[in-house]
């Protein structure tokens, strides 16, 4: 009886197929790869153009690629008039590759992010629409191990666009659901 103890206990150090590593007992939480991000927040228009800032809302989903880096694909919309009163939506639809230098980061997760994609001024006195550049950074903020909230700044390239300005500033909060 003791040599089958003695030769078990051996099988497992040994090579069995049951490995254990530290972080199996020390109760850290399955990163998550998918994402979904509500954000909302004003576009600030800062140069002269026929726009004043609108505010935005949408939707952004996206994928961890790495521990380090992700992709997102983001799509907000928002209402204002122009300089002549005229209603209309701006839509603005990009894709952004972000960059988390601290990602096993406890209560924040600070990140830096660079994207484009199609920029819109629909239904106004004139309809503008191109390509959009934007940088910037942000931080999630921890509430459970799968919800977050969102704080992050961007500037924004509008020079493709047949506008009198191209330099312009976002400010968006949310919150962010992983899966």
């Amino acid at each position: 009886m003791k040599s089958i103890v003695v030769s078990l206990f051996f099988l497992g150090f040994s090579g069995g197929s049951v490995t254990y590593s530290q972080e199996d007992f020390a109760g850290v939480a399955k990163e998550h790869k998918f994402y979904l991000d509500y954000v909302m927040g004003p576009y600030l228009f800062i140069d002269h153009i026929p726009y004043d800032a609108v505010f935005m809302n949408g939707c952004r989903l996206g994928f961890n690629i790495k521990r380090h880096f992700g992709f997102s694909i983001e799509y907000v919309v928002g209402q204002q008039q122009d300089d002549q009163n005229t209603l209309g939506m701006t839509h603005n639809v990009n894709g952004q590759f972000a960059y988390h230098p601290i990602p096993q980061s406890e209560l924040f997760n600070p990140y830096l992010f660079v994207g484009g994609g199609f920029f819109e001024f629909k239904a106004f006195s004139s309809d503008v629409y191109g390509i959009s550049y934007h940088a910037g950074g942000g931080t999630t903020v921890k509430f459970s191990p799968r919800i977050s909230g969102l704080f992050e700044a961007r500037y924004l390239n509008l020079g493709q666009m047949n506008l009198s300005g191209e330099h312009e500033l976002a400010v968006l909060w949310g919150a962010r659901v992983n899966f």
